[in-house]
């Protein structure tokens, strides 16, 4: 086919996708199948059940006695290969061993430092399971962008798809007229080259819309190549939140607020601990012994032991302190100390630092609110009357009384604006989605993210 018998038509590898997995798409098989066949958010469930045995690991270990059961057994002989020439002595062909319940030491009391430990270690546990949530609920919300980005990307098709009939219709018009010498050669260049200006602006949305199919399987776990079939659009509504409310939910439920504040919680309790491990304090114990039961071929015997020799339940103290005169510390620990402290102070200038940044990233979502709204309601107003002008134009160009660059012109802004109307709501809904994120919501107060979808013919 020349370059001049070119049509609007898909490529002939289009027709090979009847042979190619299609599937029936909305937002609720995305919701469904993307939270339960994900990979990431697969292993996401089963890290939150090891950090939920971590989590009963840490207390344990604080309030309770490390009780073990132990068994030992010693080299029992199951047969001699080759007598040697000197015999030390056999390894006994009987079992021996020892069968003991340990219960270990107990600290009593020991002036909070391992009670300071166990709490940041309680913490950063729980926190790490509510990041394991927090990362379930933006997957969730990325769901809901993807499948949303595939809906702008389809719209965005079929605007091009459009634009490029009408850019057709013209160019075949005059690629008939020029022959017959009733358009010039000029009109049919522009008509021309306006057609395959309208081809590659198709072509690339459409490359740009099959590409976040591919996407879309990937995150639901569907088959590469998996093609949609889609009969849902998205809207647009204004939001409702206002920017106090927003700002009060962030300080209560911000992920990275959060962090802030776990980590200057630590950095607190590991100066107060550095404090008093610079101090002679001494650590009270308690050492609740062993149960053994020693055995061996010719005798048994079951004993309770604390020490060697020993079955004594003793209350005992101990001091174990170090100061460095001289090198790494500085003279009693002075800079170890003074490094400790710092990183506390350091902490909670994180802390503010951070409560700052979120409370600049929601004041510029904000402004993106008011500045996308009033450009929302300019284009709502002139995509229609840019849609007339092109009918105007295209009217007088074929009653040959208007030029070819008036139609160029109402052709090229009609599209322009109406691709960039779309897109404009398309950005106005991401930023609702990261601004939820940002807070720490699932979705905004007054509204849900479902409710943008809404059911329509296939376009």
């Amino acid at each position: 086919m020349s370059q001049d018998d070119l049509y609007v038509q898909e490529t002939s590898e289009d027709f090979s996708q009847v042979q190619k997995i299609m599937k029936p798409l909305s937002l609720n098989i995305v919701l469904e199948q993307g939270m339960r066949k994900n990979f990431e958010e697969n292993i996401r469930k089963k890290n939150l059940n090891i950090l939920a045995n971590n989590l009963i690991d840490a207390k344990e270990s604080f309030y309770l006695p490390n009780v073990q059961l132990k068994l030992e057994t010693n080299n029992q002989r199951l047969g001699t290969i080759k007598d040697g020439s000197r015999d030390g002595g056999k390894t006994p062909k009987g079992p021996s061993g020892t069968l003991g319940l340990e219960f270990g030491d107990y600290t009593v009391f020991n002036w909070g430092k391992d009670y300071l430990s166990y709490l940041n270690t309680k913490e950063t546990i729980e926190r790490d399971i509510l990041k394991r949530k927090e990362e379930s609920r933006d997957f969730r919300q990325n769901l809901i962008l993807a499948y949303t980005n595939l809906l702008y990307l389809k719209e965005v098709t079929r605007i091009m798809k459009d634009q490029l009939r009408n850019a057709s219709f013209i160019y075949r018009l005059n690629r008939e007229k020029v022959t017959l010498k009733k358009v010039t050669k000029h009109d049919y260049y522009q008509a021309r080259t306006e057609y395959l200006r309208g081809q590659q602006e198709y072509f690339t949305a459409k490359l740009a819309f099959e590409q976040a199919q591919e996407k879309m399987a990937t995150l639901i776990n569907d088959a590469p190549g998996t093609l949609y079939t889609i009969r849902e659009n998205f809207g647009y509504t204004k939001i409702k939140m206002t920017k106090k409310s927003a700002l009060e939910l962030a300080y209560k439920n911000a992920p990275y607020i959060k962090n802030a504040k776990l980590t200057n919680n630590i950095r607190i309790r590991e100066y107060e601990v550095a404090l008093r491990d610079n101090m002679p304090l001494p650590k009270v114990s308690l050492n609740l012994g062993t149960y053994k039961h020693n055995f061996d071929s010719k005798e048994s015997q079951t004993l309770y032991e604390t020490e060697s020799n020993s079955n004594n339940i003793e209350l005992v103290a101990s001091v174990n302190a170090t100061w460095t005169i001289f090198g790494d510390g500085g003279v009693f620990n002075r800079r170890k100390l003074a490094n400790s402290r710092m990183q506390r102070e350091t902490s909670d200038w994180n802390y503010k630092s951070t409560r700052r940044t979120v409370e600049n990233i929601i004041t510029n979502i904000f402004q993106q609110f008011n500045n996308n709204h009033d450009q929302i309601k300019i284009y709502d107003a002139r995509v229609p009357s840019l849609k007339k002008r092109l009918d105007l134009a295209l009217n007088r160009y074929l009653e040959k009384r208007g030029r070819y660059n008036d139609f160029h012109l109402a052709l090229v802004e009609r599209y322009e604006a109406e691709v960039a109307n779309v897109k404009l709501k398309y950005e106005y809904f991401l930023a609702k989605v990261k601004l939820a994120q940002i807070i720490g919501v699932e979705d905004l107060p007054g509204e849900t993210f479902e409710t943008i979808i809404s059911k329509t013919g296939d376009k």
